[in-house]
C-alpha cells in the first residue's frame, strides 16, 4: 500500500511539500492477517495445531520475500495465496503417504498381536524360577523338543520333563485364579 501525500504550495515559502510514501510493515501485515490465515488454513487442515503450522510457513515465505511483498497492493492476498498453495502441496503429500501406506499394507504380511490370555500366560511364565522359565520358553516359544531344550540348558531330559510338568501345574494355578 502506497499513501501519497500530493504537494501543496506553503503560503509563506511557496514551495512544495515533499512526497511521502508509506509501506505497511511486516508487524502491521502479520497482526492484520494472522487471524485470518489461521482461520483459513484451520478449516482446511483440520486441525488448529496444523493450521498454525501452516501459517507459520506463510509468515516465513512473506518475511523472506519482504522486499517484494511490501511493494504489492494487497500483500495480505499473496500470503493467502501461499497459504493456499502450501495447504494444497499437504494434501497432496498426505494422499501420497496414504497410498504409499495402503500399499505397504496389502504387500507387507502382518499378524494380529496376541491375545490377552497368551500376554497372561508369557506374564505368568516370566514368574516362574529360572530353569523352568527356561524349559517352557524353549519348549513352547522356541519349539524344541525334550531332548534339545536338556541340551541347551545342559541338564538330564527327566529334568526338563519334570520342569515343565510342575511349570505347567504352577501355570494353571495361577492362570485359573
Amino acid at each position: 500500500m502506497h499513501a501519497t501525500a500530493y504537494p501543496s504550495v506553503s503560503s509563506t515559502t511557496m514551495e512544495p511539500a515533499p512526497i511521502i510514501a508509506t509501506e505497511v510493515s511486516f508487524e502491521e501485515l502479520y497482526r492484520r492477517e494472522y487471524p485470518a490465515l489461521v482461520a483459513v488454513a484451520t478449516a482446511l487442515a483440520g486441525t488448529p495445531a496444523d493450521g498454525e503450522d501452516v501459517v507459520q510457513d506463510t509468515m516465513v515465505k512473506a518475511l523472506m520475500h519482504w522486499g517484494k511483498v511490501r511493494r504489492l497492493e494487497r500483500p495480505g492476498a499473496w500470503c493467502h495465496r501461499v497459504l493456499l498453495n502450501a495447504c494444497r502441496s499437504r494434501w497432496r503429500r498426505r494422499r501420497t503417504e496414504a497410498r504409499f501406506l495402503a500399499r505397504q499394507r496389502r504387500e507387507e504380511p502382518s499378524t494380529q498381536g496376541p491375545t490377552v490370555e497368551v500376554v497372561a500366560f508369557w506374564a505368568a511364565v516370566r514368574r516362574l524360577p529360572e530353569r523352568p522359565r527356561l524349559a517352557v520358553a524353549l519348549y513352547y516359544a522356541g519349539d524344541r523338543s525334550v531332548a534339545e531344550v536338556a541340551s541347551i540348558l545342559d541338564v538330564p531330559e527327566g529334568t526338563v520333563r519334570s520342569d515343565l510338568s510342575r511349570a505347567r501345574m504352577a501355570l494353571t494355578d495361577e492362570l485359573e485364579h
